[in-house]
């Protein structure tokens, strides 16, 4: 198969081609690092200027915290603060990455000796940001500085009202800013103009590890003093879904791997590891698939069906039982958001396939009256993956709507809304996800602008086209290749696991397996090699692949240990038309 010539799933609408790459450069990495053909090739696909980003995860090599712009003037009013015993407001916002930024700045502050320290996050009845209840409780209990986590970016009145009240502002965040920034006393986010901080993709947790960071260096204190918050690093940028690696930057991956090195060590906050334990997860192994599918949802479950302070508490306690009360609310809590999920999807199906013409549509738009706020963003997401179609879900209210977006590649989703912001009461987000709110007056209109905005982007779409990182050869299907490629390790988003390419195998073995049948346990001989393959949720297509006989294979290298003894395993990500 020739690279970037795209192949053809045999099960579902996709398409696959593999990367470009130097074959010379990969032969120089092999060399230069002494690792593998295969990682090598994975290297000259994904680092090809600096490999070494990638391999190496050390601490040290974060960037200065004093590159972010704002960081010296904040650092200098929160030390002054602090030797004055001024009283300090945390604003936070309510999902994991505003939850763990929040309790990341509460703990470091406690720690420096801060007393009269307070938190409030926001939660999604009231909304993102600043409210003026807070602002009137900032006013009436004589605080004196705000620090907002995951927020604030937007909030031009509210912090020229507190600012003109002798009540100090400082926003860490980390979301688009618009044109018009807040007059704070000071501003931390990398995405700000004139920031030359070289990480724009830092979490909002990662703001404030930075600037937590520098203060600490401000008060002599050492660099490794900043470690214990590693843990929480880790938590809220798994959690936000911002690129671990993008163009060759890899200080969040750095964050994740020292964040899972702390708890695979017995450390990090109380809660965290009584939650992981409940969960049966094995700390020593934890990897960020884990903690992404099954540990952030519980976290983000008491902001969609209970309360935020619930899951911030759960990583502030230093008392045993207090952690284990919690850790075991948010798991009834997140029982109850997965009920509440599966009707909620249910009841969007429906809607949406009772829309006429909507399989022509290039946009997916549903409202449903009071439908759950915290749980819309869920659901778009499962229709956008579902359809591939960029998708908005909007719970109704009496007088006002508001509305979680989520998109696929190819289609901007803030760029989309920002081209008709003058609907809107509120928005903001990412090129991938976002949201608004709007008075139900307007609906109708932003439905017409932005199905048809959306049927001029996506004109020409196909389908999801899906990339391989490289082509396997049978002989390189190894327990010894599988082991070099975890050198790679942590994966996630934007430095996702490699998926490999397998031109031609023949089916020895079939059948199916699991609760319900749901996945496809094979064997399969390719270059006059045989290898154990699994295919997750692809039980339904036993009959088809079973007549197909050979096939291609898009899969993933991985290391089956259910007998005792170690064994390669192709983890199948699709069956593609055989490449001969």
């Amino acid at each position: 198969m020739a690279q970037s010539v795209i192949a053809r799933s045999l099960l579902h609408k996709r398409r696959w081609r593999l990367r470009d790459f130097s074959a010379e450069r990969a032969a120089q990495i092999a060399r230069e690092f002494g690792c593998s053909a295969p990682l090598a090739r994975v290297l000259a696909v994904r680092a090809p200027d600096n490999p070494q980003e990638l391999l190496q995860h050390n601490i040290e090599q974060l960037s200065s915290p004093w590159e972010l712009l704002g960081v010296k003037e904040a650092v200098h009013r929160i030390d002054q603060a602090l030797h004055r015993n001024e009283k300090i407001f945390i604003q936070g916002d309510f999902d994991v990455d505003g939850i763990t930024s929040t309790a990341l700045l509460y703990k470091a502050l406690r720690r420096l000796g801060a007393q009269g320290t307070k938190v409030d996050l926001s939660n999604r009845e009231r909304g993102h940001g600043l409210s003026p209840a807070v602002i009137e409780r900032l006013k009436h209990e004589g605080f004196s500085l705000l620090v907002t986590s995951d927020c604030g970016i937007s909030e031009v009145e509210f912090v020229q009202g507190l600012q003109e009240h002798g009540i100090d502002v400082i926003i860490s965040d980390h979301h688009h800013p618009p044109p018009h920034l807040p007059p704070a006393h000071a501003i931390i986010n990398p995405k700000q103009p004139g920031c030359a901080y070289p990480n724009k993709d830092l979490a909002a947790v990662g703001v404030v590890f930075q600037v937590v960071r520098a203060l600490y260096e401000q008060r002599g204190l050492p660099p490794q003093a900043c470690e214990e918050f590693l843990d929480l690093a880790m938590l809220g940028t798994v959690g936000d879904l911002v690129p671990l690696v993008r163009n060759g930057c890899a200080e969040n991956q750095r964050l994740v791997a020292q964040g899972l090195r702390r708890i695979s060590q017995g450390q990090g906050c109380l809660g965290l590891r009584i939650l992981i334990e409940k969960l049966s997860l094995d700390p020593q192994r934890l990897t960020t698939g884990e903690v992404g599918y099954i540990i952030v949802p519980k976290l983000n479950a008491a902001n969609r069906v209970g309360d935020p302070r619930d899951a911030f508490m759960l990583l502030v306690t230093a008392l045993p039982e207090r952690a284990e009360q919690l850790a075991a609310k948010l798991l009834a809590y997140n029982q109850d958001r997965q009920i509440a999920q599966d009707d909620l999807l249910y009841q969007a199906e429906e809607m949406l396939h009772q829309q006429p013409d909507w399989q022509n549509e290039r946009l997916i738009f549903l409202a449903g009256q009071y439908w759950n706020p915290g749980l819309i963003g869920l659901v778009a997401s499962d229709l956008a993956e579902k359809y591939y179609r960029p998708t908005i879900l909007l719970a109704v209210g009496d007088e006002v709507s508001r509305a979680s977006c989520r998109s696929i590649p190819g289609f901007d989703i803030m760029e989309a809304l920002e081209k008709h912001s003058e609907l809107f009461e509120r928005y903001g987000g990412h090129s991938m996800a976002a949201g608004f709110s709007i008075r139900n007056e307007k609906l109708p209109l932003l439905r017409e602008r932005l199905c048809a905005y959306a049927r001029e982007v996506l004109r020409d779409l196909e389908g999801p086209l899906y990339e391989l990182e490289t082509e396997l050869a049978p002989e390189e299907i190894t327990l010894a290749t599988h082991a070099d490629l975890l050198r790679l390790a942590p994966f996630g988003m934007g430095h996702p696991t490699p998926r490999f390419l397998l031109r031609s195998a023949r089916i020895v073995e079939l059948r199916t397996v699991g609760n319900g049948s749901r996945h496809l346990k094979l064997r399969v001989e390719s270059g006059g090699r045989e290898f154990s393959a699994i295919g997750f949720s692809l039980g339904e297509f036993a009959y088809n692949v079973g007549r197909a006989g050979t096939v291609g294979l898009a899969f993933k290298l991985g290391c089956d240990t259910w007998t005792g003894r170690p064994q390669v395993q192709l983890e199948i990500e699709d069956m593609l038309e055989p490449l001969i």
